[in-house]
């Protein structure tokens, strides 16, 4: 049984064998006929079969079975062959790849996992394909397609093939240059987006009619979107497939804008030259010059225009020339310098032999009647493309009328001259560079240079303006000369030539030749000395009368308000005393705001009389031996107050020994006093004042320095005048009535002293120095006293803002408003007004219109613009009446005139 079995078995083994041997065979036979050449690799990719055809590649021969492929010799380049057959055994795919054989063959090489039923991947089989012609049809026509490209982006027109969605497939380099678009951006684009929305609505029903089949071309100008509107040739040629089917267009568009340009240059050119040629028809036909046209050498036959065949007393077509065929029927010869010309020494003859221009050749053409036309003549030579000479061109200009004028005018000028000369006026005549030209007897009465002295001189050598009048001499020329004006007259005081001046008027006329140059200038110079002394003086006592009459006008008006300031408060003390419950502090607050004011409105009267005794000389002196330092030190005192108020820093230097002078006690304390008050009022809150009083030898010296509003160079020497302050206006918080300089001068004259005011100017301080004699012997001493201010208090109903730069003013209505049963709050200027506002929220302002920093009137504009205004009663308080606010009065509710009474304010309250 094992026997038979195993014999079984032997068979079946021989079977099996047999077909394996002829699926061997199978395999031999299917390698061997097979071209492609194929390579089979074992796991360590070392060689395990191969086909015939893989010899052109590889030279293999049975004992390279098993060898490694890397250490065969390879007739290709591939680079990558054993990092691909790894990446195959380790089971990944493979991208085919493109190889190059030494004998120039290409090959598209692929690898493929070696299977086995046991081993999902026991190798690698590695296969050729022939591709060399198909490689060699891709790059001849990739070169094809680079040779198209570089020859479509070196054209300067657009490129394109289109598609039927109306997108881009295809471009040149010519839309990256007229778009600044990268073509790569250009490609599936819209058309639309690219041309632009306006520029594509113009050309899209063309676009639809090529992808119709149509073939377009066209000339448009197109605005194109980023490229500018150009002038273009466009062509659409459709793409047909072989079935017929449009699958889109291409494009050809050429930029012609420069050719149209000329094109049109061109045409606008030749409208231009027709037009000129016939102007210049019209000019010859209505020119009043004679205009002759010879057309040969010898010009014997010429044209002329209407004008010329009417100078020559001829028919309009006639033949004028005197060289020509009908010479001698003309009846007229022709002139020059009382020489009769032959017909070659004539203008045009000559100018065409010679070729040469003649200009303004002067004749004299006789009639057969007698009668003598004067003429200028011109001609010029005509030449033709070559620059030959082939006629000539003559001009003759009648002057008949204007040579008789001149003659007339030459009569006239010479009787003219003999006027001039016996006239007490002088005349010169002088070029642009002002050399005289002609110089009249008169000039010479009147300068005392004579004509042969002043002739080709300057006016500026004669000397004739001093060195102040150069200037305005000059710009007199100037404006002459550079033709600003043709004549002018002016006022100029003159040296003559002794050195003496004399007032003259100028009367001057500018005389230009046709284009304008200046020819000569004529000047008339009249002796006004005399005149000019009397309107000097009318005009200096005109001058007077108008400053005494502003200053009077200006005192009154600054009398009115500064009596009104003192009253103010005084009136309200009164009423809030009339009203009762008069305790002891409000009876001091009372007497004190009262005695204060009216020893305000005291000083005022005291100085308005001492002023009046001054200027009459009855002031009396009590003169007595005082101590200079002593009198400062109760000035001091008299203004302690003011300084304490204004935030002032006071800088004494006082030498401890008695300064003596000789002098009215009251009168120099009121001296030092006006002084002071005027440092501290005219500087600002916490300003420095200095005061030193030193001895220099026979003298004392008292020197007021403070760091104020300074003084202007203009205004210091009117200073000491009555009433002068400077310029004011409606916000004025100084006050005064500009008499305490004026008192001071004399005061200190009437006591051999002298004042000096030194000021660097507005807003850098000023300095008083006052110096009297020193006395023999030392005066005694004096003191002085100062009051002092009482305070109030306040509550109740209305909220009442007022607004004042005296603290007198603000503290007296306030008292009075408090008693009235309102709630007070008080502003000293516009900015703490203004701030206040909106804290204080009030029902009622009470608005002065002098304050410091802004005005009253600007207060209530920038009021105006609060959304509170309409919440509260603004009241003008002002010692200036309604009228005086001009327009602004409408900013207000209501207008108060200082002093404000009891019933004012009850009015305005309710």
């Amino acid at each position: 049984m094992l026997n038979e079995a195993l014999i079984a078995m032997n068979a079946q083994l021989t079977e099996k064998i047999r077909e394996l041997e002829e699926i061997n065979d199978d395999l031999n036979n299917l390698l061997v006929s097979s071209e492609v050449p194929t390579l089979f690799l074992d796991p360590r990719l070392c060689i395990r079969r191969w086909t015939p055809a893989t010899d052109v590649l590889l030279r293999l021969g049975p004992s390279d079975v098993g060898r490694p492929l890397k250490d065969l010799g390879w007739g290709f380049e591939d680079p990558d062959l054993l990092d691909d057959a790894t990446l195959v055994l380790a089971g990944a795919a493979v991208e085919p790849r493109e190889v190059h054989s030494e004998q120039g063959h290409w090959y598209l090489r692929r690898l493929l996992p070696y299977c086995t039923k046991t081993t999902p991947i026991n190798g690698v089989v590695i296969t050729f394909s022939e591709m060399t012609a198909r490689k060699h049809a891709e790059l001849a026509l990739a070169d094809s397609e680079r040779t198209l490209r570089q020859v479509t982006d070196a054209l300067p027109a657009l490129i394109a093939r289109v598609d039927a969605s109306l997108c881009y497939r295809f471009n040149n380099a010519a839309y990256e240059r007229w778009f600044g678009l990268d073509r790569a951006e250009i490609l599936g684009k819209p058309v639309a987006e690219i041309l632009g929305r306006e520029a594509f609505e113009l050309v899209r029903p063309r676009m639809e009619r090529a992808l119709a089949g149509e073939g377009i071309a066209f000339d448009a100008w197109l605005p194109y979107q980023g490229a500018g509107t150009r002038c273009c040739q466009v062509e659409y040629i459709p793409d047909r497939q072989e079935n017929g089917r449009v699958t889109g267009f291409f494009v050809l568009v050429v930029d012609i804008t420069e050719r149209r340009r000329n094109e049109e240059t061109i045409e606008r050119l030749n409208a231009e030259n027709r037009a000129r040629a016939a102007e210049l028809r019209a000019v010859f036909e209505a020119a009043p010059v004679g205009i002759y046209l010879g057309r040969d050498r010898e010009c014997r036959n010429m044209d002329m225009n209407r004008a010329g065949a009417e100078i020559l007393r001829l028919p309009e077509h006639t033949n004028p020339s005197l060289s020509g065929p009908d010479a001698t029927a003309l009846a007229f010869r022709v002139f020059h310098a009382g020489r009769e010309l032959a017909s070659a020494e004539l203008p045009m003859q000559r100018a065409a032999r010679t070729g040469e221009s003649v200009h303004s050749f002067e004749e004299d053409v006789l009639f057969a009647d007698g009668e003598v036309k004067h003429l200028i003549a011109s001609a010029a030579p005509l030449r033709n493309e070559t620059g030959d000479v082939y006629g000539c061109v003559g001009i003759l200009a009648d002057v008949t009328r204007a040579t008789q004028a001149e003659w007339r005018y030459r009569d006239t000028l010479e009787r003219l001259k003999l006027h001039v000369d016996k006239s007490p006026v002088a005349s010169m005549e002088w070029s642009a560079d002002t050399a005289i030209l002609r110089w009249s007897p008169a000039a010479e009465r009147v300068f005392g240079w004579t004509e042969a002295e002043a002739l080709n001189r300057s006016l500026h050598a004669l000397g004739l303006f001093p060195e102040e009048e150069r200037e305005p001499f000059a710009d007199m020329i100037d404006a002459l000369v550079e033709g600003q004006v043709e004549h002018n007259h002016c006022l100029h005081l003159n040296q003559r030539r002794n050195g003496t001046t004399i007032w003259c008027e100028w009367y001057n006329s500018v005389l230009r030749d046709s284009d304008g140059r200046l020819v000569s200038v004529l000047s008339l110079a009249l002796d006004v000395s005399e005149q000019q002394a009397l309107q000097t003086n009318l005009r200096e006592q005109t001058e007077q009368l108008a400053e005494i009459d502003r200053r009077k006008n200006t005192f009154l008006a600054m009398l009115g308000h500064e009596l009104r300031n003192p009253l103010a408060p005084m009136r309200h003390a009164l009423d809030r005393l009339a009203l009762g419950n008069r305790d002891q502090a409000t009876l001091d607050w009372a007497y004190g705001v009262i005695d204060r004011q009216s020893r305000h409105l005291e000083r005022l009267v005291h100085d308005l009389l001492d002023v009046a005794r001054i200027t009459r000389g009855s002031i009396e002196l009590q003169p007595a031996r005082q101590d200079l330092g002593a009198l400062v030190r109760e000035a001091l005192e008299v203004v302690e107050r003011e300084v304490r108020t204004r935030g002032h820093e006071l800088v004494l230097d006082l030498p401890a020994d008695p300064v003596p002078v000789r002098g009215d006690a009251t009168r120099l304390v009121q001296v030092l006093s006006n002084v002071l008050h005027n440092a501290v009022k005219y500087t600002d809150p916490g300003g420095r004042i200095g005061v030193t009083l030193t001895r220099h030898e026979d003298t004392a010296r008292i020197m007021v320095e403070d760091n104020g509003q300074g003084i202007s160079a203009e205004t210091i020497p009117s200073l000491f005048e009555p009433f002068v302050q400077g310029p004011r206006s409606l916000a004025r918080a100084e006050g005064g009535l500009g008499l305490g300089l004026t008192l001071v001068k004399n005061l200190v004259g009437l006591h051999g002293g002298r004042v000096a005011v030194h000021s660097a100017g507005v807003g850098l301080g000023s300095r008083v120095t006052l110096t009297f004699p020193l006395a023999a012997e030392p005066p005694a001493e004096m003191t002085a006293a100062v009051d002092n201010v009482p305070g109030r208090t306040a509550a109740v109903r209305r909220r009442v803002l007022v607004v004042d730069d005296s603290p007198e003013v603000v503290e007296a209505t306030s008292e009075l408003l408090v008693a009235l049963g309102h709630a007070v709050s008080g502003a000293l200027s516009g900015g703490e007004a203004l701030e206040a506002v909106p804290q204080v929220r009030p029902d009622l302002i009470l608005l002065d219109i002098g304050l410091p920093d802004l005005d009253g009137i600007e207060v209530a504009r920038r009021l105006a613009e609060l959304p509170e205004r309409q919440g509260f009663r603004l009241v003008a308080v002002s010692g200036y009446a309604a009228i005086a606010l001009g327009k602004e009065a409408d900013l207000f509710d209501a207008h108060l005139l200082k002093p404000v009474g009891l019933a004012d304010l009850r009015r305005i309250l309710e």
